[in-house]
C-alpha cells in the first residue's frame, strides 16, 4: 500500500552525490569512513548492497535514472549529449499527480531544457549545459581532448579552503534547507499538506579531490586503506582499462604510493563533507516536523575506482566504478527494512518514486521498484530473477560496451575486446576472468545471448559515431559568433518584504512547534 488509510502520500527527498562508491561509506563496511549521518540513515532503512548505475558517467546516468530508461534507448550516450525535453521523467509524473517538485544542485542536463519536469530548479549547475564534451571515437586517445579526465587531480589532491565544488555544494545545501522551509510555509498558509519531491544533488566527492580542511583533518588518524589490487590488468585480457589509463595519462605519469594515499584520504574527506550535508537536511526535516512524513533516499550516479586496478574516476565496468549506494529510509513502513542482496539499478529509482507516490509508471520504464525488489527478496526470490545492464558509450572506448549482471555473475562485452566473466561470490575483486571456464560455459552463453538479443552492437556503434559527428558540427556552429549558452539562470524569488509588510513577515514565519500545526498536519 502506497498511501495511508487517510489517502496521504509521503514526501520524498532524494539526495544524490556524484562519484560516490559505496565501498567508502561506513554503512557499506568502510571502517575508515567518517559517515555517521549516512550510517544512521541506513540503520532504519532498506539498504541495497548491489545497486548499479546504468552507465558509469554523469549525464547519461542521471538521464537514465530520471526516465527509467537505458542510455542507448534514450539516445543520450555521453556527457556532451542532449537530453530530450519530450522524455517523461519522474518529476513530470509526480508533478502531474499533485506533487510539488524541485531540483536543487547538480543534474548535468545537456540542452536547452534545464528543468525536465521539475516545477522549480533553485540553483544552476556546476558544469556547462552546452555541447562542450562530445567524444570522438576516431580521435587518438594519446592526444586527449581538453576536457578528458587527467591524472592531475590524483597528483594534486589535498585540502583546499575554497574551491568551485565547495562553493557549489554550500549553495546546494543552503538552497535545499531554505526550500524545505518554503514547503512548510506553503502548507501552513494553505492549511493543508501538499506532498513534495525534493532532489538535492551534490558534486562531491567527484574529483578534483579537494575537501575542506575541516574534513581533511577528520581523517588525520584514520587508517585509509590503499587500493586492494592496484596492479593493472593484462592488456590483452582487458584492453578497456588500458585505454582509460592512456586517455587519462595514468600510463605516462603513474601516481606514487604517497600520491595515492593523499588522493584517497581527500576522497574519504569529501565523502565526510557530503555526510554532513545529509545530516543537515535530515535535521531540518526534523525541525520542521516533516521527518515523519518523508521518505529519504540516498544514492549516486556512479562510483570511483580510486586506484584499484591502476584506474581512477569512473568509465569502467568494474564494481568500484559501476556500483552506487542505494539507501531508502521510510518512516511509513512502505519499504521493507534490512539489507538486500538482489542486484538493483538506478533504473529502479523512477518506479520506486512512482510507487511511493501512487502513480503508474509509463510503458517505457525499464526498471523495477525497489519496494518490489525488496518484497521479492524477503519472499525468497533468488538474485537471478532479473538481469541488470550497465552500458558505456562514451570516451575511452571505440565500440559500445555492455555489462550484464545476473545474480553473482557479471559479463562484459565490447566488440573488438575479449569477453570477461566474473563470479562475484567467489571473486568479489574481479581478479579471475572465467569466461573460458567450462563450469560457467552455459551461463556465459546464456548471458551473451541476452546481449545479442537486445543489442545490435555494430548498429549501436554506428549510431553513436553519427551522433558524435552531428553534435560536433552543431557545437562548432554554436560557438561561432554570438553565443547563447543553455546554462540555467535561476529566477529571482520574492521572498523578503515587498508590498504587504506584515503579510510577508507572517508568511515567512514557521514556528518551532510546527509539528503540531498546519505545516505538517
Amino acid at each position: 500500500m502506497r498511501r495511508t488509510e487517510s489517502g496521504r502520500r509521503p514526501n520524498i527527498v532524494l539526495i544524490q552525490a556524484d562519484q560516490l562508491a559505496p565501498h567508502h561509506v561506513g554503512a557499506y563496511g568502510a571502517e575508515a569512513a567518517r559517515t555517521p549521518h549516512i550510517d544512521e540513515l541506513a540503520r532504519g532503512a532498506a539498504v541495497f548492497d548491489r545497486a548499479y548505475c546504468s552507465t558509469p558517467l554523469c549525464a547519461p546516468s542521471r538521464a537514465s535514472m530520471l526516465t527509467g530508461r537505458l542510455p542507448s534507448d534514450l539516445g543520450c550516450y555521453d556527457n556532451g549529449d542532449d537530453f530530450a525535453a519530450t522524455e517523461p521523467t519522474f518529476a513530470h509524473l509526480l508533478r502531474s499527480a499533485g506533487y510539488h517538485t524541485a531540483l536543487v544542485g547538480r543534474m548535468h542536463f545537456i540542452g536547452p531544457d534545464q528543468h525536465h519536469g521539475f516545477e522549480q530548479r533553485l540553483t544552476t549547475d556546476v558544469y556547462p549545459a552546452d555541447l562542450d564534451m562530445v567524444p570522438d571515437w576516431d580521435h587518438p586517445l594519446d592526444r586527449p581532448l581538453q576536457w578528458y579526465h587527467d591524472v592531475a587531480p590524483v597528483l594534486d589532491a589535498g585540502a583546499s579552503v575554497a574551491t568551485v565544488q565547495q562553493d557549489f555544494d554550500d549553495e546546494v545545501v543552503f538552497s535545499a534547507l531554505r526550500h524545505l522551509n518554503d514547503r512548510a510555509r506553503a502548507d501552513q498558509a494553505a492549511g493543508e499538506r501538499q506532498p513534495f519531491l525534493l532532489v538535492a544533488s551534490f558534486i562531491h566527492p567527484h574529483d578534483p579531490y579537494e575537501p575542506p580542511p575541516e574534513h581533511w583533518e577528520r581523517l588525520a588518524d584514520a587508517d585509509i586503506p590503499p587500493p586492494a589490487h592496484p596492479e593493472v590488468p593484462d592488456a590483452e585480457a582487458d584492453p578497456h582499462s588500458h585505454r582509460l589509463r592512456q586517455m587519462c595519462g595514468l600510463d605516462r605519469r603513474p601516481p606514487s604510493p604517497d600520491d595515492v594515499h593523499q588522493a584517497r584520504r581527500a576522497y574519504y574527506a569529501a565523502v565526510s563533507y557530503v555526510d554532513d550535508m545529509v545530516g543537515r537536511i535530515r535535521a531540518r526535516l526534523e525541525a520542521l516536523g516533516l521527518a515523519d512524513d518523508t521518505v529519504v533516499i540516498l544514492t549516486s550516479d556512479h562510483g570511483d575506482m580510486l586506484g584499484e586496478k591502476g584506474l581512477w574516476f569512473k568509465m569502467s565496468p568494474y564494481e568500484q566504478s559501476s556500483r552506487v549506494p542505494m539507501i531508502v529510509h521510510d518512516p511509513w513502513g512502505l519499504v521493507p527494512q534490512g539489507r538486500f542482496a538482489n542486484p538493483v539499478s538506478l533504473l529502479d529509482v523512477l518506479p520506486t518514486l512512482l510507487e511511493l507516490g501512487d502513480v503508474d509508471p509509463p510503458p517505457t520504464a525499464q526498471g523495477l521498484s525497489l519496494l518490489e525488489s525488496a518484497r521479492r527478496e524477503q519472499a525468497g526470490t533468488p538474485p537471478t530473477d532479473r538481469d541488470v545492464v550497465v552500458e558505456y558509450l562514451a570516451e575511452g572506448t571505440h565500440h559500445p560496451q555492455v555489462t550484464v549482471v545476473r545474480g553473482p555473475l557479471k559479463l562484459v562485452v565490447c566488440p573488438g575486446d575479449p569477453d570477461q566473466l566474473f563470479d562475484l561470490d567467489s571473486d568479489p575483486d574481479e581478479l579471475h576472468d572465467r569466461v573460458s571456464d567450462p563450469e560457467l560455459a552455459e551461463a556465459a552463453q546464456s548471458m551473451r545471448a541476452q546481449v545479442e538479443s537486445r543489442y545490435d552492437l555494430a548498429a549501436l556503434g554506428e549510431s553513436v559515431r553519427a551522433s558524435q559527428r552531428r553534435r560536433t558540427l552543431v557545437a562548432e556552429a554554436l560557438s561561432t559568433g554570438r553565443r547563447r549558452p543553455w546554462d540555467l539562470v535561476p529566477e529571482a524569488e520574492q521572498r523578503y518584504v515587498r508590498g504587504d509588510f506584515w503579510g510577508a513577515l507572517g508568511y515567512g514565519r514557521v514556528r518551532s512547534d510546527a509539528r503540531h500545526g498546519g505545516a505538517s498536519g
